[in-house]
């Protein structure tokens, strides 16, 4: 249509030449540049929110500890982290314990049990 081409922004890209507009990058992804055509991964554990523009997007999942935009490792057994982001796991409560190491499924929180 002769229209100027604008690049994609950051978090956004466009996998094809032609007319059409950008997409978000989706959840677990990120694009850190403008004009992309391919989003990034985020490292092993972490996840984003999708239209992410950045590696520090990807935060740890809940059940894993490390820095946001690195790979996460599992808690120890006996160890939690109930919710998503960086920071450390935490020991269990008196006469409670962890069975497992980074426990990770969807609609499941890592919990000590009695």
């Amino acid at each position: 249509d002769g229209a100027a081409c604008t690049p994609c922004e950051l978090g956004s890209y466009k996998a094809a030449n032609g007319s059409g507009s950008c997409g978000l990058c989706a959840a677990g992804t990120y694009l850190n540049v403008t004009g992309g055509s391919a989003c990034l991964a985020c490292p092993a554990n972490t996840n984003s929110l999708a239209g992410s523009a950045s590696i520090d997007g990807c935060i740890c999942e809940a059940g894993f500890e490390g820095s946001d935009g690195a790979a996460c490792s599992a808690c120890s057994l006996g160890m939690i982290k109930a919710t998503n982001g960086s920071g450390s796991c935490v020991a269990c409560e008196a006469g409670k314990y962890a069975n497992s190491t980074g426990l990770k499924a969807i609609h499941i929180v890592p919990s000590c049990l009695p």
